[in-house]
C-alpha cells in the first residue's frame, strides 16, 4: 500500500489566528469569565470538544438559536465571535451589555466585507455567491440590503438588479471550479458586472492539490461535515480518485473502504488539526 499525502495540511492561517486569539483570553487570567463563543469558532468537533473541556462555553452550536437573544441571556464574561465573520449588530449588541468581546474573524474574511461595503458606497449592488445559513455567508448578508444571495446556479435567473453598478464577489471556501460556472453564467446576464473572486489561497491551494493529483484508489477527505472547504474537497475528490471517502477522524474509517486499495492519497481541510491526518497514516502504513 503506498500512502500519499497531499500538501498543504494543517490549520489555514484565518484558523490559526482564530484559535491563537482563543488561547491568549483563556491563558490570560483578567480575561473576565465565563469564556463564551457564538457558534463554533472553527468547524472541527474534536478542535471545539478540546476547548469544552478547558471551561469554554460554546452557545448556538447548531447554529438553530437566536443569537441576539443569546447574548442577552449573558450577564459577564467574555463572547469571542467566530472566525467565519459576525453580524456587526451582533457585537454591538454584546458591547452594549458591557461585555468583553473578541472578534476572530479571518483576515480574508474581513477583506470581503470592506471590498462589499466600498462598493456599496460607491452605489453597487451587490451578488453574493455562497452557502445559505454558512456563518461566512449569513456575516455578509447583514452587511447591507442590497446583497443578493447566489447559493445555486437556478438563483441567478431570478435576478432581477436594475442598477448597472453590480459588484459579484463569493463566500472563501467555496469550489473554484463551481465557481467559474457561477461566474460565466453572472457575466453572461450582467455583462458590465464586476467579478471578484475571493477564494482563499489555502483553499485554492488545496483543491487544486487533490484535482492535480497522480491516479489513485483512494483519496481520503479528512474534515468536520459542517466545513465548507472539506465538503468542496470531498466533492473535487470524488471526480479525481477511483474512489473517495470523507471522514472526521480514524474513528469513521471502516476497514472494508481500504479493499483494494493499493495507492492511497490523504489531504484535510483547513480548520483540520494534523495530528488527526497524522493518526490515519500512521494506521495505514501499520497495515
Amino acid at each position: 500500500m503506498i500512502v500519499t499525502k497531499l500538501t498543504p495540511q494543517g490549520f489555514c492561517g484565518g484558523v490559526k489566528y482564530a484559535l491563537h486569539l482563543l488561547d491568549k483570553a483563556l491563558e490570560n487570567p483578567t480575561t473576565p469569565r465565563p469564556i463564551y463563543l457564538m457558534g463554533n469558532i472553527i468547524h472541527n468537533k474534536t478542535v471545539m470538544n478540546e476547548y469544552k473541556k478547558k471551561g469554554v462555553i460554546v452557545l448556538n452550536e447548531g447554529y438553530n438559536e437566536d443569537k441576539a437573544l443569546l447574548i442577552d441571556s449573558i450577564k459577564e464574561g467574555t463572547i469571542i465571535f467566530s472566525a467565519h465573520g459576525t453580524d456587526k449588530r451582533l457585537i454591538d449588541r454584546a458591547l452594549n451589555r458591557g461585555l468583553n468581546v473578541i472578534n476572530t474573524v479571518c483576515p480574508n474574511v474581513k477583506i470581503v466585507h470592506k471590498k462589499i461595503m466600498d462598493h456599496i458606497k460607491l452605489g453597487y449592488d451587490i451578488i453574493y455567491i455562497g452557502t445559505k445559513r454558512h456563518p461566512e455567508c449569513e456575516g455578509v448578508l447583514s452587511i447591507d440590503k442590497n446583497i443578493h444571495l447566489v447559493s445555486n446556479l437556478a438563483d441567478i435567473n431570478d435576478l432581477i438588479i436594475n442598477n448597472k453598478n453590480i459588484y459579484i464577489t463569493n463566500q472563501t471556501t467555496l469550489s473554484l471550479f463551481d465557481l467559474a460556472e457561477y461566474f460565466k453564467r453572472l457575466m453572461e446576464k450582467y455583462p458590465e458586472a464586476i467579478i471578484d473572486n475571493k477564494i482563499c489561497t489555502a483553499t485554492t491551494e488545496r483543491q487544486e492539490a487533490v484535482y492535480n493529483q497522480k491516479p489513485t484508489d483512494l483519496c481520503i477527505i479528512v474534515g468536520d461535515k459542517l466545513s465548507s472547504n472539506s465538503n468542496k474537497l470531498y466533492k473535487i475528490a470524488l471526480k479525481s480518485a477511483k474512489r473517495a471517502i470523507f471522514i472526521e477522524t480514524i474513528k469513521d474509517l471502516n476497514p472494508l473502504d481500504l479493499k483494494d486499495a493499493s495507492t492511497i492519497s490523504i489531504t484535510s481541510g483547513a480548520s483540520t488539526p494534523d495530528y488527526l491526518v497524522d493518526e490515519i497514516i500512521n494506521y495505514l502504513k501499520a497495515i
